[in-house]
């Protein structure tokens, strides 16, 4: 039995794009508000609504990959050919947090870029 929720779990590569525009953008914020002299307003404004924007969006698409990882999981779970554990929704759990802190993504990019590996290898087999 084939299962199309993977297509959800590789939107994963959003969320560190999201995460790293959302701390490009809070670091410019940052720089922009608190440099001395005369403030540039309308870079600090498009600087923040990146970071809000980005960051909203990155948690967003880490709860959908974490939401198609489970159902994944739970429609292989009767596979003959592969049925992964549950305890790879920890690497989608990381995911959520990493779209938080973004050090997580050290852990969960690799965790989720296996399973969908160990997942096309197991099942193109069958």
């Amino acid at each position: 039995m084939s299962s199309s929720w993977w297509y959800g779990v590789a939107l994963f590569p959003v969320v560190a794009v999201t995460t790293l525009l959302s701390d490009f953008g809070s670091r410019t914020f940052i720089l922009v508000s608190s440099s001395g002299g005369d403030p540039n307003v309308a870079a600090g404004i498009a600087s923040f609504v990146l970071a809000v924007a980005s960051f909203w969006a990155g948690l967003f698409v880490a709860l959908v990959v974490f939401g198609c990882l489970i159902a994944d999981i739970r429609a292989l779970g009767d596979d003959a050919h592969w049925s992964p554990s549950i305890a790879w929704s920890l690497g989608g759990l990381a995911h959520v947090g990493a779209a938080v802190f973004s050090p997580l993504l050290v852990v969960s990019v690799p965790l989720l870029t296996c399973y969908l590996y160990r997942r096309r290898d197991r099942l193109e087999r069958s």
